[in-house]
């Protein structure tokens, strides 16, 4: 893959996961859990966001499906 084509996906992958979001459970989230969520919305980067949330990875992946979150990977 190239550059662009892994800059293309990114974006595309960053727009599912803000579509599909429950962005009203969102905002409802405690400051931190909030921030790690949209970290992960952002980036994609799961494990970072796991950690700035202060949770295991199995119990964030948890709350980003009731988040109706995609793991876009």
């Amino acid at each position: 893959m190239c550059e662009e084509e892994i800059e293309k996906w990114e974006i595309e992958a960053r727009e599912l996961r803000r579509s599909y979001a429950n962005w009203g459970e969102i905002e409802k989230l405690p400051p931190r859990l909030k921030a790690a969520v949209k970290y992960y919305i952002e980036t994609g980067e799961i494990r970072t966001s796991s950690k700035l949330a202060g949770l295991p990875l199995v119990e964030f992946r948890e709350l980003l499906r009731r988040l109706n979150v995609p793991v876009v990977s």
